[in-house]
């Protein structure tokens, strides 16, 4: 049985899928599995990974197709690892990203791991890179903090397949499949990190038609979640309460200023300026 199993879904990306799949198979640790789940690709996705003997390929009809979610939880239920970890077709993880996971696995072996991450924003004709390391208070119980903050992306989570396996993902989220999936898993185990940027996430600001920058779907998504958890949300206290409302303005001014709507950069970016900016950055409040 594989130590970890790796879950890679893919959508008409196939091009920018060799280089997510070369980092997984140029870990230093080798006993993995590498599972790719082509949600309906149109383009050369199966022509090229089906036939790849290092990886398990699952392809999932156009008719059957229900969105990444539902393609990560195939990955799940297919993954024969002690362990889990997911990365995003754009994404890439550096040669140690799991050997170091492991490693704190063996201090906190019933808990959640996730790790730093380097973003590079392409912007024109240059690259912008820098560092995010969670700080020290996003260890052990977060069961409260991880309602009103964002603690990790996909491609940074490792989690033991049994708890993995009792939880899943929600199907009907098309955003913030992670932060929903964390609040759940943050209620049963502790959180731990590798204060290490080990995954590599390319953001190309110019482009405004991705799914992750669809600005009504994201508040949809948003108010499913606060009334999903409500029971959670209900139990914050003031600070806790601003802090959430400061992730969520954060991350509403970026993306409207990714899609383009005007009247609401405007608009959120002052409500970010009174909820997150000030506090943090110059009262030093969170």
């Amino acid at each position: 049985m594989p130590l970890v199993s790796v879950v890679i879904t893919t959508h008409n990306r196939y091009k920018i899928l060799e280089n997510a799949i070369k980092s997984v198979l140029n870990q230093t640790v080798k006993d993995i599995e590498c599972i790719v789940v082509d949600d309906a690709s149109s383009d050369l996705t199966q022509e090229y990974y089906e036939r790849d003997s290092r990886v398990i390929y699952l392809r999932i009809e156009a008719q059957s197709s229900k969105g990444a979610n539902h393609a990560r939880n195939i990955g799940i239920v297919k993954a024969q690892g002690e362990y889990i970890a997911f990365l995003d077709d754009d994404d890439v993880w550096l040669p140690q990203k799991i050997e170091k996971q492991l490693a704190v696995f063996k201090q906190h072996p019933q808990s959640v791991l996730y790790c730093g991450r380097r973003f590079e924003k392409k912007m024109s004709n240059k690259t912008n890179a820098f560092d995010v390391i969670p700080p020290a208070k996003h260890a052990g119980d977060i069961s409260r903090l991880i309602c009103c903050t964002y603690v990790t992306s996909t491609s940074c989570l490792m989690i033991p397949s049994k708890i993995l396996k009792e939880e899943m993902f929600d199907e009907t989220l098309p955003f913030w499949q992670e932060y929903e999936l964390t609040i759940r898993l943050a209620q049963k185990v502790p959180f731990f990190f590798v204060p290490e940027a080990l995954v590599v996430c390319t953001d190309d600001v110019q482009i405004t038609n991705r799914i992750s920058n669809r600005f009504l779907e994201w508040k949809k998504t948003v108010l499913y979640i606060r009334n999903k958890h409500n029971s959670l949300y209900e139990k914050l206290t003031l600070k806790e309460n601003w802090m959430y409302h400061g992730m969520l303005y954060k991350d509403a001014f970026r993306r409207s200023f990714r899609s383009g709507i005007k009247k609401n950069i405007l608009f959120y970016g002052f409500l970010r300026l009174i909820f997150e900016y000030i506090p943090s950055r110059i009262l030093n409040l969170f």
